[in-house]
């Protein structure tokens, strides 16, 4: 099982290796994915892909579909 994801900051571009297993939820504002953190006193990051994407790269792309 995979527990790291490459992700790209939405605001520089560049690639961000997330934990999955530390993000406690996720959803979309615009163009962006919010990435928020289990335990983070509110840390977020902002990336470019969908949470289905994310899913899909983690989960494998039947997880996406549900």
């Amino acid at each position: 099982m995979r527990f790291w994801i490459e992700c790209t900051r939405f605001e520089t571009g560049q690639s961000i290796h997330i934990n999955i297993a530390l993000v406690g939820s996720m959803w979309r504002e615009g163009e962006r994915t919010v990435l928020a953190f289990v335990g983070g006193e509110g840390q977020k990051v902002e990336v470019a892909e969908t949470p289905e994407h994310i899913l899909a790269v983690h989960l494998g792309a039947a997880a996406a579909a549900l």
